[in-house]
Parts: structure tokens; C-alpha cells; sequence
């Protein structure tokens, strides 16, 4: 199956060139885990991932033509005053 990954931020390093978007084949039944270990994105390396803007985790089933976006954990807020 076909799927599209678009890396954004840090994460773009990981990509030849820097791409934001490459394009995979994957077996049936991979996992967005599957996805971006495929993508060069080393083991131990965080990110998060959304597909059709919704959160998803490693274990998430993909389907083809599924867009793939990974980026990196975000942090902030602030402290009460």
C-alpha cells in the first residue's frame, strides 16, 4: 500500500536533502510505527503523528493512500501566576 509522509520541523533533517514529503510503499497492515522507522526516523527519536488531523500512536493500523504527518513533541505553557 501507498502512503505519504510529511515530516515537519527537526524531523525534515531526518530526510534526505531535507524533504518534508516522501512517498512509501508499505506492506498491508503496517502501523504508523512501520511508517516512519521506513522513513529513516532512528529508535528513540520523538515525535507525534496525526492522519486525516486526527492524534495517533504507534499502533495505529494505516490504510492506503493515508497522509501521514509526523512532527516533533510540543511543550510550553506557562506557570500560574
Amino acid at each position: 500500500m501507498r502512503i505519504t509522509i510529511k515530516m515537519m520541523g527537526q524531523l525534515r533533517s531526518l530526510q534526505s536533502e531535507g524533504q518534508s514529503t516522501v512517498v512509501l510503499d508499505l506492506s498491508p497492515g503496517s502501523t504508523v510505527a512501520d511508517a516512519i522507522r521506513t522513513a529513516g526516523v532512528p529508535d528513540g527519536e520523538p515525535w507525534n503523528a496525526s492522519v486525516a488531523g486526527q492524534l495517533v500512536y504507534a499502533e495505529h493500523p494505516l490504510e492506503e493512500g493515508d497522509s501521514l504527518l509526523v512532527f516533533a513533541p510540543i511543550a510550553g505553557g506557562c506557570k500560574s501566576l
